[in-house]
C-alpha cells in the first residue's frame, strides 16, 4: 500500500517524461480528505473508470482513508497534502495552496478535476497563474445551506469561477441554483449525474419482517440532520423499527446521548465507519437520508442498487434520484413528523415497500450508471484539450487576483 502514497514534503525525483496531449493525457484528482464520504466516492469510480485512458493521480488530505485504501487497490499513486483541511484557517490554507503547487510542478498534470468547496477554492487560487485545465466538480454548493455564511460562500464562487475551464453540478437544482446567483455563465456550466456499478439483476428479499431494519449511511455532521431521524424514530408507532448507522464524524458523542435520551438503546446501533457496508444495505429492508441539504448522494444510489426503498428529505439533487412514491417517500427537510409518517406507512404496506425498492434498483440502472458518467467526464475532459492554454494569465482574470489578494497575504 505505501508505495503507491507520497507526502508533499517529502523528496521525490519529479518524472522527466514530457506529457503530450496526444497521448495518454494526465488527469490529476483532487479532493479535500480522503474520509469516507460520497465525493471520495465519487473520484474512486471515476478513477476506476479512466484509468485506462488516463495517467491517473489522487490527491487529499490523508494520509490514511477510505480514498487512499481505494487508490492502493487500483493501483493508482495517493498523494497526502498535509495542510488541506475542511475548516477555514488562513495560514494553514495558504501552506495548502503551496503544496497543491508543489505537487502539480512534479506531476505535471494536462488537466486537473477537483471536488469539493475547500478544495476547489484552495486550488484554483492557488493555481490561478497555472497553464492547466481546470474542471471543478461541486457536489452540492456550500451557498445552499443557507446560514450567515451563505452570501460569502456565494461570494467566493462567483470570484472563482473565471478560473475554472468547465463546472460540473451532479444535480439539475445545483446547475439552476448556480445560474440564478450568477456564479457563472451557462457555456461552463454542465451537469453530470453520478454513477455507480449496478447489480443487473435486483436483490428479492422476501417477505416484509416484523422489525424491519432500517440503515443510514452518513457522515455523523451537519448537514445530515441525524437527530431529526432520532426524533422521528421515537414517536408512536414506530417501535418495530431497527435502525443501524453506518458512518462517523463530530456529532457522534450528542447523537449517542440523544439516544440515550429517547430510550432508544436498544433499537439504534451506531456501526462506525465500516468496510461492508454493501453487505449492511443487502441486510437491509429499507434506508434512510433526512439531509438538510444534499448534491446528488452516492449512499442514495447504492441502496437503490441494493433494491431498498429510499425515504429522504426532498432537498438538492435527491427528487432527481428518488421519484416519490415509486421508489420511496421524500419529506421535507426537518420535518420529524413527515418522516415518521412515510416509515409508518413503508412497515404497514411491507409488499409495496418490496416494490418500491426493485423499482429504484431499475431507476439506478437505466439513469445512474457509471459507465455513462464516465463517457460524460471523459468527453468534458477530451473537449477542453483540445483547446489551446493562453501563455500568460487571462484579462478576465485581474478581478480576481484583486478580490483573492488577501487570501494568500494572510
Amino acid at each position: 500500500m505505501a508505495e503507491h502514497r507520497s507526502a508533499i514534503g517529502r523528496d521525490r525525483r519529479a518524472d522527466p517524461r514530457v506529457h503530450h496531449v496526444s497521448e495518454r493525457p494526465r488527469l490529476l484528482i483532487l479532493v479535500t480528505l480522503a474520509e469516507a464520504g460520497g465525493a471520495q466516492t465519487f473520484v474512486a469510480a471515476l478513477a476506476e473508470g479512466l484509468k485506462e485512458r488516463y495517467h491517473i493521480d489522487v490527491a487529499a488530505h490523508g494520509p490514511e482513508g477510505a480514498l487512499a485504501d481505494a487508490c492502493a487497490r487500483l493501483g493508482l499513486p495517493f498523494h497526502h497534502i498535509p495542510s488541506l483541511r475542511r475548516a477555514p484557517h488562513p495560514w494553514r490554507d495558504f501552506r495548502a495552496g503551496l503544496e497543491i503547487r508543489r505537487l502539480v510542478e512534479r506531476v505535471r498534470p494536462d488537466i486537473i478535476q477537483v471536488n469539493s468547496s475547500k478544495a476547489g477554492f484552495v486550488a484554483r487560487i492557488a493555481l490561478r497563474r497555472r497553464s492547466v485545465r481546470m474542471v471543478y466538480v461541486v457536489h452540492g454548493w456550500a451557498f445552499r445551506r443557507g446560514g450567515l455564511g451563505s452570501f460569502a460562500y456565494a461570494q467566493a464562487e462567483r470570484a472563482t469561477a473565471p478560473l475554472t475551464d468547465a463546472i460540473v453540478c451532479v444535480s439539475e437544482r445545483d446547475r439552476a441554483a448556480a445560474e440564478a446567483r450568477g456564479i457563472a455563465s451557462r457555456e461552463i456550466l454542465h451537469v453530470v449525474h453520478n454513477g455507480i456499478a449496478v447489480p443487473e439483476r435486483p436483490l428479492l428479499r422476501g417477505r416484509w419482517p416484523d422489525r424491519p431494519v432500517l440503515v443510514c449511511v452518513a457522515r455523523l455532521a451537519p448537514p445530515k440532520n441525524l437527530q431529526a431521524l432520532l426524533i422521528a424514530l421515537a414517536q408512536p408507532g414506530l417501535e418495530p423499527w431497527r435502525l443501524r448507522i453506518i458512518g462517523d464524524g463530530p456529532d457522534r458523542p450528542r447523537l449517542e446521548a440523544q439516544r440515550a435520551a429517547l430510550g432508544l438503546g436498544h433499537r439504534v446501533e451506531m456501526l462506525g465507519e465500516r468496510r461492508d457496508v454493501d453487505a449492511q444495505l443487502i441486510a437491509a429492508d429499507a434506508f434512510v437520508l433526512p439531509s438538510d441539504s444534499e448534491g446528488l448522494p452516492y449512499s442514495i444510489l447504492e441502496a437503490m442498487a441494493a433494491a431498498l426503498p429510499v425515504v429522504a428529505s426532498d432537498v438538492g439533487g435527491i427528487p432527481e434520484e428518488v421519484v416519490d412514491g415509486t421508489t420511496g417517500v421524500l419529506v421535507p427537510r426537518g420535518d420529524t413528523g413527515a418522516l415518521a409518517r412515510a416509515l409508518r406507512e413503508l412497515h404497514a404496506h411491507g409488499e409495496g415497500a418490496r416494490r418500491m425498492g426493485v423499482a429504484g434498483h431499475a431507476r439506478a440502472r437505466e439513469g445512474f450508471s457509471r459507465e455513462a458518467m464516465v463517457e460524460r467526464y471523459d468527453a468534458i475532459f477530451r473537449d477542453l484539450l483540445k483547446k489551446a492554454i493562453p501563455g500568460e494569465i487571462r484579462p478576465e482574470l485581474a478581478q480576481v487576483d484583486h478580490v483573492t489578494a488577501g487570501v494568500e497575504a494572510d
